[in-house]
């Protein structure tokens, strides 16, 4: 995997060289993959990208927050809409401490402009950090000694393991570390040479270097914060981090497969849940449906058995089936049940009444009839036995509506043959 030192902006590209310990200088992302035939890069881009959020919360906090809620905490300092920005942490101790480092986030338009670059090359990016981390930590405790690198592109300090930052104005971010009482100053790298080439000089370009960068930095200061601190000549330069697709700061996110936004989670969740009420609705209704058919089967059987008790029904054929040479043949001879009831339909009529619930048996004819009193259905059932029609009345009871019901039953006569 290639070490890449993104500097700045339009910077040209420091690759580090693990055999020699030394960091190699190509002028873009074409150039470099006509030197090496690496595809994987761990990228170090430019610090002042990130913005940082000192915070007393614990990690457990933040988790409870998610990636949402580390977002917005964002919100007040963020030019970049907070749903915009990658957020990492770093933290070595309990969970239930506060963090010993403040919030690191990058703006995802910038991390997407990196990949994209690099992706010109023919290059696949697995791990991106701040540049800050190149520099080694410093050995005294937080706020009292710093590391500071300074080219012609950037200036970096790291206070701790876990700060660090791309400075512009050094003096300023000194005057805000009231405990600091040494500065190590490391030695450029960049020769200012824009070919491939080893961007270390010999040993006296180093000491030239850092004694240059000693004096323009006691410059800078006032007089009596460079009486207080002491500059120190660091003999180490810039070196990547191990394993940095596991470092807390990585800011490359393998893109998944698949992420839905909680929204859409719901609707999905509502859709489902809807889709299983609609099929569980779908599954009564058909075993209703199916109950009702068994029970119309057996009550359409035992009809046919009480009109034809000799015969027993076929499972093979259809009650249409069956009834169907029956009812032809009871047509043709005009069946003496439907020559009584062409005869007793105009009396019902005539005599205002109503008649339901139609039974037919080889021997009988019976009905219900509907009437506003008792003396009505007494009248009918007279009119049936003057019309030489052998009828009875049985039993009379309310109806609804005020009217009352009697069953009528009719003795059917067999044809003269």
């Amino acid at each position: 995997m290639l070490q890449v030192w993104l500097r700045g902006q339009h910077s040209p590209l420091l690759v580090w060289q693990g055999g020699s310990q030394t960091w190699q200088s190509y002028a873009d992302w074409q150039q470099l993959r006509e030197a090496v035939s690496e595809q994987s890069v761990c990228l170090y881009f430019p610090s002042q990208h990130v913005q940082q959020l000192p915070t007393d919360l614990t990690p457990a906090q933040l988790k409870q927050l998610g990636e949402a809620g580390k977002q917005y905490l964002f919100e007040e300092i963020s030019l970049i809409p907070a749903e915009q920005l990658s957020v990492r942490e770093i933290h070595n101790g309990p969970s239930n401490q506060p963090l010993t480092a403040p919030l690191y986030a990058i703006g995802r338009n910038d991390i997407a402009a990196w990949l994209h670059s690099a992706q010109l090359g023919n290059f696949s990016i697995v791990a991106l950090l701040p540049d800050f981390l190149l520099l080694p930590v410093p050995v005294d405790g937080i706020g009292q000694q710093l590391n500071l690198y300074q080219d012609r592109q950037t200036t970096l300090i790291r206070q701790s393991e876990g700060q660090g930052m791309a400075v512009s104005y050094l003096p300023l971010v000194i005057e805000r570390l009231p405990h600091l009482s040494e500065i190590c100053v490391m030695a450029p790298v960049d020769t200012g040479h824009g070919s491939a080439s080893d961007s270390h000089g010999d040993g006296s370009d180093n000491t030239d270097a850092v004694a240059a960068s000693l004096v323009a930095i006691k410059n800078s200061l006032s007089a009596q914060a460079s009486a207080d601190l002491i500059l120190t000549p660091l003999a180490v330069s810039p070196t990547p981090v191990t394993a940095p697709e596991r470092h807390p700061l990585n800011f490359y996110a393998k893109p998944s497969s698949l992420k839905l936004s909680p929204y859409l989670k719901v609707t999905m969740m509502v859709a489902v849940a809807a889709l299983v009420f609609q099929l569980s609705a779908d599954a009564l209704q058909w075993y209703h449906y199916k109950q009702a058919t068994a029970a119309t089967k057996q009550a359409m059987a035992a009809q046919y058995q009480a009109w034809f008790p000799e015969e027993r029904l076929s499972a093979k054929n259809t009650i249409q089936l069956s009834l169907q040479p029956k009812l032809a043949t009871s047509n043709a001879a005009d069946s003496p049940h439907t020559a009584l009831l062409n005869r007793i339909a105009p009396l019902i009529k005539q005599s205002s009444l109503t008649a339901q619930a139609l039974e037919m048996d080889p021997n009988t004819l019976s009905f219900t009839v509907i009437g506003d009193n008792r003396d009505s259905l007494d009248k009918f059932a007279s009119t049936l036995s003057a019309q030489g029609i052998e009828a009875s009345l049985g039993r009379v009871t309310n109806s609804e509506q005020d009217k009352v019901a009697g069953q009528v039953t009719i003795a059917v006569m067999p044809p003269v043959t």
